[in-house]
Protein backbone atom coordinates (compact mmCIF):
# COMPACT_ATOMS: atom_id res chain seq x y z
CA UNK A 1 0.00 0.00 0.00
CA UNK A 2 2.87 2.38 0.74
CA UNK A 3 4.23 2.00 -2.80
CA UNK A 4 0.83 3.11 -4.09
CA UNK A 5 0.94 6.10 -1.78
CA UNK A 6 4.46 6.95 -2.89
CA UNK A 7 3.41 6.70 -6.54
CA UNK A 8 0.35 8.87 -5.87
CA UNK A 9 2.54 11.36 -3.98
CA UNK A 10 4.90 11.63 -6.97
CA UNK A 11 1.93 12.02 -9.30
CA UNK A 12 0.43 14.65 -7.05
CA UNK A 13 3.75 16.53 -7.03
CA UNK A 14 3.78 16.37 -10.82
CA UNK A 15 0.27 17.82 -11.01
CA UNK A 16 1.33 20.57 -8.59
CA UNK A 17 4.33 21.41 -10.79
CA UNK A 18 2.13 21.55 -13.91
CA UNK A 19 -0.34 23.79 -12.09
CA UNK A 20 2.50 26.09 -11.01
CA UNK A 21 3.78 26.21 -14.60
CA UNK A 22 0.31 27.15 -15.89
CA UNK A 23 -0.03 29.77 -13.15
CA UNK A 24 3.27 31.35 -14.15
CA UNK A 25 2.27 31.34 -17.81
CA UNK A 26 -1.07 32.97 -16.97
CA UNK A 27 0.69 35.68 -14.96
CA UNK A 28 3.14 36.33 -17.80
CA UNK A 29 0.36 36.65 -20.39
CA UNK A 30 -1.78 38.79 -18.09
CA UNK A 31 1.16 41.17 -17.68
CA UNK A 32 1.50 41.31 -21.48
CA UNK A 33 -2.20 42.22 -21.80
CA UNK A 34 -1.79 44.99 -19.22
CA UNK A 35 1.29 46.30 -21.03
CA UNK A 36 -0.65 46.49 -24.28
CA UNK A 37 -3.50 48.26 -22.49
CA UNK A 38 -1.07 50.80 -20.99
CA UNK A 39 0.46 51.39 -24.44
CA UNK A 40 -3.02 52.01 -25.87
CA UNK A 41 -3.80 54.46 -23.08
CA UNK A 42 -0.51 56.24 -23.74
CA UNK A 43 -1.27 56.55 -27.46
CA UNK A 44 -4.73 57.86 -26.63
CA UNK A 45 -3.22 60.52 -24.39
CA UNK A 46 -0.76 61.42 -27.19
CA UNK A 47 -3.70 61.82 -29.59
CA UNK A 48 -5.58 63.91 -27.04
CA UNK A 49 -2.55 66.16 -26.53
CA UNK A 50 -2.15 66.48 -30.32
CA UNK A 51 -5.81 67.55 -30.60
CA UNK A 52 -5.29 70.17 -27.92
CA UNK A 53 -2.14 71.38 -29.69
CA UNK A 54 -4.07 71.50 -32.97
CA UNK A 55 -6.81 73.64 -31.44
CA UNK A 56 -4.21 76.01 -30.02
CA UNK A 57 -2.46 76.18 -33.40
CA UNK A 58 -5.76 76.94 -35.17
CA UNK A 59 -6.65 79.65 -32.70
CA UNK A 60 -3.16 81.14 -33.13
CA UNK A 61 -3.44 80.89 -36.93
CA UNK A 62 -0.48 78.47 -37.17
CA UNK A 63 -1.37 76.26 -40.14
CA UNK A 64 1.89 74.26 -39.98
CA UNK A 65 1.41 73.55 -36.27
CA UNK A 66 -2.14 72.44 -36.97
CA UNK A 67 -0.95 70.08 -39.77
CA UNK A 68 1.69 68.58 -37.46
CA UNK A 69 -0.89 67.96 -34.75
CA UNK A 70 -3.25 66.36 -37.31
CA UNK A 71 -0.44 64.08 -38.42
CA UNK A 72 0.34 63.20 -34.80
CA UNK A 73 -3.33 62.40 -34.20
CA UNK A 74 -3.51 60.11 -37.25
CA UNK A 75 -0.26 58.38 -36.32
CA UNK A 76 -1.45 57.86 -32.75
CA UNK A 77 -4.75 56.52 -34.11
CA UNK A 78 -2.96 53.99 -36.33
CA UNK A 79 -0.70 52.91 -33.51
CA UNK A 80 -3.74 52.59 -31.23
CA UNK A 81 -5.46 50.35 -33.78
CA UNK A 82 -2.39 48.12 -34.10
CA UNK A 83 -1.99 48.00 -30.34
CA UNK A 84 -5.67 47.13 -29.93
CA UNK A 85 -5.20 44.16 -32.28
CA UNK A 86 -2.19 43.08 -30.24
CA UNK A 87 -4.15 43.49 -27.01
CA UNK A 88 -7.01 41.37 -28.39
CA UNK A 89 -4.60 38.63 -29.44
CA UNK A 90 -2.97 38.70 -26.03
CA UNK A 91 -6.38 38.68 -24.36
CA UNK A 92 -7.31 35.54 -26.29
CA UNK A 93 -4.05 33.93 -25.19
CA UNK A 94 -4.79 35.04 -21.63
CA UNK A 95 -8.26 33.50 -21.74
CA UNK A 96 -6.82 30.22 -23.05
CA UNK A 97 -4.09 30.28 -20.39
CA UNK A 98 -6.72 30.95 -17.70
CA UNK A 99 -8.77 27.95 -18.85
CA UNK A 100 -5.64 25.79 -18.89
CA UNK A 101 -4.69 26.98 -15.40
CA UNK A 102 -8.17 26.30 -14.02
CA UNK A 103 -8.16 22.82 -15.57
CA UNK A 104 -4.73 21.99 -14.14
CA UNK A 105 -5.77 23.34 -10.75
CA UNK A 106 -8.87 21.14 -10.75
CA UNK A 107 -6.79 18.10 -11.69
CA UNK A 108 -4.34 18.88 -8.91
CA UNK A 109 -7.17 19.20 -6.40
CA UNK A 110 -8.68 15.92 -7.62
CA UNK A 111 -5.33 14.18 -7.21
CA UNK A 112 -5.00 15.68 -3.75
CA UNK A 113 -8.40 14.28 -2.77
CA UNK A 114 -7.53 10.86 -4.23
CA UNK A 115 -4.23 10.86 -2.34
CA UNK A 116 -5.91 11.88 0.91
CA UNK A 117 -8.53 9.15 0.46
CA UNK A 118 -5.84 6.53 -0.21
CA UNK A 119 -3.89 7.79 2.80
CA UNK A 120 -7.02 7.51 4.96
CA UNK A 121 -7.69 4.00 3.67
CA UNK A 122 -4.10 2.99 4.39
CA UNK A 123 -4.43 4.31 7.95
CA UNK A 124 -7.70 2.41 8.44
CA UNK A 125 -6.12 -0.76 7.04
CA UNK A 126 -3.11 -0.35 9.32
CA UNK A 127 -5.48 0.10 12.26
CA UNK A 128 -7.34 -3.05 11.28
CA UNK A 129 -4.08 -4.98 11.03
CA UNK A 130 -3.00 -3.76 14.44
CA UNK A 131 -6.40 -4.68 15.89
CA UNK A 132 -6.27 -8.09 14.22
CA UNK A 133 -2.81 -8.72 15.64
CA UNK A 134 -4.01 -7.60 19.06
CA UNK A 135 -7.08 -9.84 18.79
CA UNK A 136 -4.94 -12.82 17.75
CA UNK A 137 -2.58 -12.20 20.64
CA UNK A 138 -5.48 -11.92 23.07
CA UNK A 139 -7.10 -15.08 21.69
CA UNK A 140 -3.90 -17.12 21.87
CA UNK A 141 -3.24 -15.87 25.42
CA UNK A 142 -6.82 -16.74 26.35
CA UNK A 143 -6.49 -20.26 24.91
CA UNK A 144 -3.22 -20.77 26.72
CA UNK A 145 -4.77 -19.55 29.99
CA UNK A 146 -7.81 -21.82 29.49
CA UNK A 147 -5.58 -24.79 28.69
CA UNK A 148 -3.41 -24.09 31.73
CA UNK A 149 -6.46 -23.80 33.99
CA UNK A 150 -7.85 -27.08 32.65
CA UNK A 151 -4.57 -28.87 33.35
CA UNK A 152 -4.48 -27.41 36.87
CA UNK A 153 -8.09 -28.46 37.48
CA UNK A 154 -7.34 -32.02 36.34
CA UNK A 155 -4.34 -32.14 38.59
CA UNK A 156 -6.39 -30.89 41.55
CA UNK A 157 -9.10 -33.48 40.84
CA UNK A 158 -6.53 -36.24 40.75
CA UNK A 159 -5.03 -34.95 43.95
CA UNK A 160 -8.35 -34.95 45.75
Amino acid sequence: MSTRLETLQRLMNLYAAVEQMHSTELQRITIAVHEAQRAIEMEQSVAQAARADGREALSAGDRAGWMISETQQETAGWRTQRLEKIRLERQELSDAAREQYVASRLKKEQMKRVFEEMERRAAVEEGRRAQSTSDDLFLSRRRWTDATEMVEEKQQMKAS
